[in-house]
């Protein structure tokens, strides 16, 4: 008697290859996202941690916090800079100091960008800069009675350095450092500041309350944005 040999088909193979193939093909790109989302998501909420437990230490240590007490350009970033440890100044309104290879935003670079690509005004961030060790990037806004900070969470060097998805703005009120897109900040309407259909050219600054609050605010992001 021949003995029976078991195996199977080239068909076969390929049928089976055809299938490993269509299902790779619709999970790892959602595995990527979700590993995406997941690391934005931890570098945001560190930061976040990062530059309230400091406006806590400056309230403890009876500094002022009154946007009033700084309406010069980049008297504000000094004083809050000391509150963190191992930081890399890098000045404020000084294109210099920001030299290639060192983790600064400096006017003359490309701008931040909306969530429409359009550029953002450099004015929002020229009155003080600082990388944290982690290499986030901590940039001032005080003017008159305007006192905002924002943060990149992955550092200016790492794209795509767009309002609402790395980099995100807070603003000093009266009940303390608060996620832009509260009610009573500079800008609360999501509709336009905080909506990636929005044309606004400050599109994407509310976006700090939607990513505090919205635990799938990343995951929707990197969905929509590539």
């Amino acid at each position: 008697m021949r003995k029976m040999k078991i195996g199977f088909t080239l068909a076969e193979v390929l049928i089976t290859l055809g299938i490993i193939g269509v299902v790779a093909a619709i999970t790892i790109p959602n595995m990527i996202n979700n590993s995406k989302a997941a690391k934005l998501r931890s570098q945001f909420l560190k930061a976040h941690s990062s530059v309230q437990q400091a406006y806590r230490l400056m309230l403890a240590d009876d500094i002022s916090i009154d946007p009033k007490d700084y309406s010069t350009h980049g008297t504000f970033y000094k004083m809050y800079m000391n509150y963190f440890q191992g930081v890399t100044d890098c000045g404020a309104k000084d294109t210099s100091i920001a030299q290639k290879n060192r983790p600064c935003y400096k006017n003359s670079d490309t701008p931040y960008k909306t969530f429409t690509g359009s550029n953002v005004a450099s004015t929002w961030f020229d009155d003080g800069q600082f990388a944290l060790q982690d290499g986030t990037l901590v940039l001032m806004e005080n003017h008159q009675n305007r006192l905002w900070v924002s943060v990149d969470i992955n550092g200016y060097n790492n794209k795509p350095n767009i309002w609402g998805y790395d980099l995100f703005t807070f603003e000093v009120l009266e009940g303390g450092l608060t996620a832009m897109g509260s009610d009573g900040t500079s800008y609360s309407d999501m509709d336009n500041y905080c909506n990636t259909f929005s044309t606004n050219t400050m599109n994407g600054v509310a976006c700090t309350k939607k990513a505090i609050n919205d635990s799938e605010y990343f995951k929707e992001l990197v969905k929509k944005i590539k």
